[in-house]
């Protein structure tokens, strides 16, 4: 039986993704914006995009490896990948409370990270995405119904921002807040970013390319963005956590721009094998590059990075991680290529 084969347009897309939020995170720990004014530009802009673009790239794979398929056939992968992200947010929150905060390593630190009782900075947004794929996996059959019907999708896409207007301010239960938010702390509530990941599911299932119809959609969302952002008195960005309905609608442009991109990327393969390597193990990446940031943090606390400073020390994080990936996965790559296998 024939199987499709990895979509690695999709890869690159992540690729960019995960690019730009380790430079992102650089420059948050090594770059001053007294010093370096430009860098919280380029941070605001990358925070708008990141968390939206990896939700809708989430439901884009998801409806590739697990919604065109029988519920019996994939739950227990939607769990196992689940599972995989919470362990991810336990090794990244753990690392930033011992690094940055400096705790005792002691079951007294620990415990209310696995219980989910504490969102350690730089790290809550692995807790969101353990909440995304459960919520996915819940939803299973009302979202399979949702995507088989079009534009029935692509409007309850648009109504579900209607729930940026959640009384944010009852919600104190640290569990709660990836889920719905809070104004307690920062963090990234998948109900409100659900609309990214419908429109993820149904660009996968309909293989949406250019479309007028989408850019201008998008555009018309990213323009109420910078609508709102520019009649604010005192010109700040739209609120961001707990996020407002012009934060959600803000990244639609640039992620479309970013997804005919990786698209067009496609098609040249050799430049872009690096960005499709890091949008194949994204959860490495991540996990792994803000271990080593807090580690360097803690240990040069005083070092400082302008934006091309922070661009080299990223690019040699990636390198590192990805060296280190090449390596663990090596005798599997090995084992393998003597047998068939199926994509």
């Amino acid at each position: 039986m024939a199987v499709r084969q990895r979509e690695r347009a999709i890869d690159i897309f992540k690729g960019l993704l995960v690019l730009g939020m380790v430079y992102c995170h650089t420059l948050q720990f090594f770059s001053d914006p007294m010093i370096f004014p430009q860098g919280q530009k380029w941070i605001e802009f990358i925070n708008l995009i990141t968390f939206s673009g990896f939700v809708f790239s989430f439901g884009y794979v998801c409806q590739l490896a697990y919604y065109n398929k029988a519920f019996s056939e994939v739950w227990h992968r939607m769990l196992a990948t689940a599972f995989k992200t919470l362990l991810a947010f336990y090794i990244s929150g753990t690392a930033f409370r011992l690094f940055i905060d400096q705790r005792p390593l002691e079951w007294k630190t620990i415990r209310p990270i696995l219980l989910l009782n504490d969102m350690p900075g730089w790290s809550e947004f692995l807790a969101s995405f353990t909440y995304l794929i459960v919520l996915g996996l819940l939803l299973f059959v009302p979202l399979k119904w949702l995507v088989g019907r079009k534009w029935t999708g692509f409007t309850a896409a648009g109504l579900l921002l209607l729930t940026t207007w959640i009384p944010y301010g009852s919600i104190h239960e640290p569990i709660w807040a990836p889920l719905f938010g809070t104004r307690d702390f920062a963090s990234f509530p998948v109900v409100q970013y659900f609309p990214y990941y419908l429109l993820g599911m149904l660009f996968a299932r309909y293989r949406i390319g250019f479309d007028w119809r989408i850019l201008a959609g998008s555009a018309l969302a990213s323009g109420a963005f910078v609508w709102r952002w520019l009649s604010n008195p005192e010109t700040s960005l739209p609120e961001r956590f707990p996020p407002s309905v012009w934060w959600i609608l803000g990244p639609a442009l640039v992620l479309y721009g970013y997804y005919l991109l990786s698209r067009l990327m496609e098609k040249y393969p050799l430049p872009f094998v690096p960005l499709e390597a890091m949008g194949r193990n994204v959860l490495w990446f991540l996990v792994m590059s803000n271990v080593l940031i807090f580690a360097l943090k803690n240990n040069q606390p005083l070092l400082l990075a302008g934006l091309l400073d922070a661009l080299w020390m990223e690019l040699g994080l990636l390198a590192v991680i990805g060296y280190g990936i090449w390596i663990i996965t090596k005798p599997a790559r090995r084992a393998t290529s003597n047998h068939d296998t199926k994509i």
